[in-house]
């Protein structure tokens, strides 16, 4: 029973490493003490990333329920989103505690313009297709395919490994750590579930298939790029966000005014209270979302991000169907059903190697 309590807690606090525990290895996480704290800082800190799944939840539902109500595309959702969240990390970011000027970081905080540029065209093409697949797909299938992200991100990674990109951070001991042969069965059972379920959605919605897997891509290579900039600080990690965001709508809003019938619809629904309470409800739930996930993929490997994260699927999907009146077919239900158990897979194998570890340091330390 001990076995069992342990495990779920592990589960629980897997996806996210609070600063504090990083701070014996990050000098600058040690320039700002517990008790010299902002009350703005803790709550960032401790307070919205154990409500990552909920919030992510949610955000989906509540994009699902815009776009079947009102004729607001992706695009448009996606840059409302970007917006609000860029507002708030602006509004965020001046309250926050600076990292000491005298203690060496291990990295530039500034990213150079063009990596900047780069990341977060990525995360607008991840989060635009994503829309567009959520848009285009039952709840069922947009989150099975999602599940794709990890052996996407493993292959991006060995490639990255073989043509030593991001080798301070990227080793060939991290790598084979990170995907040992049971997190290998456990993308095995992933793949196989979703293709029970994908193959003949191909055939039928092959439009919604295809923003799906672009979103899949995209995703992937966001979250390597991410993680391979340090920001131990939570002042830089919002700084992060901030410019991300900003950018990112820069980037999307002539795609928007061109490319988008949204653009040149009636834009009265826009300034109806309740469409707009809608979309900054959407915007605030994408603020918290897209900070939980910079936290989470900084502080512990993006593979574990996503294997966690993922564990919801069942709820998303079956809940999600219900709320919206999509039925789910049995061969649905097993690719879910399937894909969730590999997902748990992977959680109790580094629960299990994590235990071996630290019983590993406690032998080591001299007594």
């Amino acid at each position: 029973m001990q076995n069992v309590k342990q495990f779920a807690i592990h589960v629980s606090i897997l996806c996210f490493q609070i600063n504090a525990k990083t701070s014996d290895l990050n000098p600058s996480v040690m320039c700002t003490s517990k008790s010299d704290k902002s009350p703005i800082l803790i709550a960032i800190e401790f307070g919205f990333l154990p409500f990552d799944s909920p919030f992510a939840i949610l955000l989906i539902y509540l994009s699902k329920h815009i776009f079947r109500q009102y004729p607001i595309s992706s695009l448009t959702l996606t840059i409302f989103n970007c917006v609000i969240s860029g507002l708030f990390a602006s509004t965020i970011v001046p309250f926050l505690s600076k990292p000491s000027t005298n203690i060496q970081t291990s990295t530039n905080p500034l990213l150079p313009i063009s990596r900047l540029i780069l990341i977060s065209g990525l995360f607008s093409a991840f989060i635009t297709f994503s829309n567009l697949s959520l848009q285009h797909n039952t709840i069922g299938t947009y989150q099975l395919i999602k599940l794709q992200v990890p052996p996407t991100l493993m292959l991006i990674e060995w490639i990255q490994l073989q043509f030593g990109f991001n080798s301070q951070i990227l080793t060939k001991e991290k790598f084979s750590q990170n995907y040992s042969l049971s997190v290998l069965l456990s993308f095995g059972i992933i793949v196989l579930g979703t293709l029970v379920n994908t193959y003949s959605d191909f055939y039928f919605h092959p439009l919604g298939v295809t923003y799906a897997c672009i979103s899949v891509v995209c995703n992937a290579l966001y979250q390597a790029m991410v993680q391979a900039h340090t920001a131990p600080s939570t002042y830089e990690r919002t700084r992060f966000l901030q410019y991300q965001t900003i950018i990112s709508s820069i980037l999307l809003f002539p795609c928007w005014s061109f490319i988008d019938s949204s653009f040149n619809s009636d834009w009265k629904i826009f300034f109806g209270w309740h469409v707009f309470a809608l979309l900054l409800l959407c915007g605030i739930l994408a603020f918290f979302v897209n900070s939980s996930v910079i936290w989470c993929i900084k502080d512990d490997a993006a593979i574990g991000y996503n294997m966690v994260g993922q564990l919801k699927t069942l709820l998303i999907a079956f809940v999600g169907s219900a709320v919206f009146s999509e039925s789910l077919s049995l061969r649905q239900i097993i690719s879910i059903l399937v894909t969730s158990m590999g997902c748990m897979v992977y959680v109790y194998t580094t629960y299990k190697t994590k235990e071996r570890q630290k019983r590993q340091e406690q032998l080591l330390v001299p007594t």
